[in-house]
Order: C-alpha cells, then structure tokens, then sequence
C-alpha cells in the first residue's frame, strides 16, 4: 500500500505550466528519489504535495485518502512532513525551534530531548540561536523538527546541497532510520551519487514529467544509461 501517491499532477504558476501528468507513489518503509537538474520542475512538486501551491489537474494522497484540497497545516496533522531547506526561526534557541515546530500536535519536552538526542551535535548547540549554527547543523536542525511530528511520509528538497559529504553522510543515515521504522520518504535531490547511496527506486524527471524509473542496481549493471538520465534524456 501507497502511503503518499500523486496520480496526474499538472499545474503551474499562473499561465505557465510547469508539471504535466507526474504520477509516482511512495510505499511504507520506502525511499524514492527524485531526480534531475534544476528547473525540470522537482520544487514545483514539492510545492504542491505540501499544499503551498495547487494544481490545476491530478490527485494527492496520504494513507489513501485523498488530500488534493486540503491546506498544508491539516497535512502535517494527517501525517505529512515536508523539508524544504534550512528555514529555522534564528532568534530562537536551537530547543525553542523544537518546541514551536511541536506545538501544533501538543508535543511534551520528552519529544524535544529524544530530536535532540539523535543529534549530539544539536544537543550540544541546544541553548544557542539557530543562526549561529553552521549549513550542516541547520540541517540536522530541520531534521529533528520532523522527528518530533513522526511522520507517515516524509518529502525532503535538496537536503545535501551545499553540504560537506561527511555531513550528508550523516543525514543520509537518518533517512535510512526512518525507513527502518516505516516512514515513506521521498527525496528530491540533484546528487545521483546521493540518491543513489539511499534510494530503493530513483525517478527522473524531464520538462516537468517523469521519464523513468529504475533500481540502484540496475543503474549500476548500465552505466551507459545511469550517465544518460543524469545529463538529461533517456535511453529507451
């Protein structure tokens, strides 16, 4: 069973159409990625799936029940997270963006120090702002946000860009935990080398719909085609 599906996904930003019919579905304990150089439309989808932007065709679904109308808040609470970047309040204490990122499903301070404790290096940095935190830590950061609304399916955008590899080690780490206890996550991510190190299926995107989709392993038994979906344009 799907937990997170997107069946004919169009839309756009006003009169420019940017996604045309993208379907792809995301099964519990599963890691999909999703791959492809900028401006093929990857954010867009984020966008819509999180409920910031609506399309103009196709269906969203979480646990199979259909969330195409309903507002990004009320997804959260059905069991959606959505990491896109490395948005934190900077004032606030690295455990206050822990607090306030629990509040809305009246999480206690027990979930903030087991976020907390995934990351020692956070725990460490606990009563600093969160703009004295490095990229990586900012990251984690966003990271242990998610871990305190225990999601059913988790969407992360660009999570390694910029990153050192020592630190996307790391969170790839995480993410495969995740998987381990049944989170569904999807990840857009540029780094084939990445979505390639996590991933169970990786799907590449084109021009706003997805023109294929193939296992590690068989990306690996053909490097010829693993090099032409990378640089765009798929061998049939």
């Amino acid at each position: 069973m799907s937990v997170l599906e997107v069946s004919g996904l169009s839309g756009g930003y006003g009169t420019i159409q940017v996604l045309f019919g993208v379907s792809l579905a995301v099964a519990r304990g599963e890691t999909v990625a999703l791959c492809g150089p900028n401006g093929v439309g990857k954010s867009t989808l984020v966008r819509m799936i999180a409920g910031l932007s609506r399309p103009s065709a196709g269906q969203i679904f979480l646990n199979e029940s259909d969330i195409t109308d309903i507002p990004g808040p009320r997804r959260v609470r059905r069991g959606l997270s959505t990491v896109i970047g490395q948005q934190a309040f900077g004032t606030l204490s690295v455990r206050d963006n822990l607090r306030m990122h629990g509040y809305i499903d009246g999480r206690d301070e027990s979930a903030v120090d087991g976020a907390l404790a995934v990351f020692p290096r956070l725990a460490a940095r606990a009563d600093q702002p969160a703009s004295t935190l490095s990229g990586g830590e900012r990251q984690m950061l966003v990271l242990a946000k998610t871990l305190i609304q225990r999601p059913a399916a988790l969407v992360i955008d660009e999570f390694s860009l910029g990153l050192a590899p020592v630190v996307v080690g790391g969170l790839l780490e995480l993410v495969r935990r995740l998987a381990a206890v049944g989170v569904a996550t999807l990840l857009i991510e540029q780094s084939f080398n990445v979505a390639m190190a996590v991933a169970d299926r990786l799907l590449f995107m084109e021009h706003g719909a997805i023109i294929a989709t193939h296992t590690p392993a068989e990306l690996r038994e053909s490097p010829d085609l693993a090099r032409r979906l990378v640089l765009g344009g798929h061998a049939s």
